[in-house]
């Protein structure tokens, strides 16, 4: 598993986020909006208009499922580390 976190620079979710994947060695990569991706190329992946930071997905399997925002983030890992 996989997380991929796209945010920005002081966003305080987007560290949040970080430090998570961090804190339960889940190994993610962090890329940042307006440098290595668009708002628009970004927006096309979620497949809806981005209204906050970060937007995360998880990759499993070869599929990348999207989770949203922090908060969805954690609670999709705390599910995730339940059915272990």
């Amino acid at each position: 598993m996989e997380v991929i976190i796209y945010g920005k620079d002081n966003c305080t979710d987007c560290n949040k986020s970080k430090l998570l994947c961090q804190m339960q060695s889940i190994a993610f990569q962090y890329l940042s909006v307006g440098q290595d991706i668009s708002i628009e190329e970004l927006q096309a992946k979620v497949g809806q208009p981005v209204r906050s930071l970060p937007q995360t997905f998880i990759k499993r399997n070869g599929t990348l499922d999207y989770v949203g925002s922090y908060d969805a983030l954690r609670r999709t890992l705390q599910e995730t580390t339940a059915m272990c």
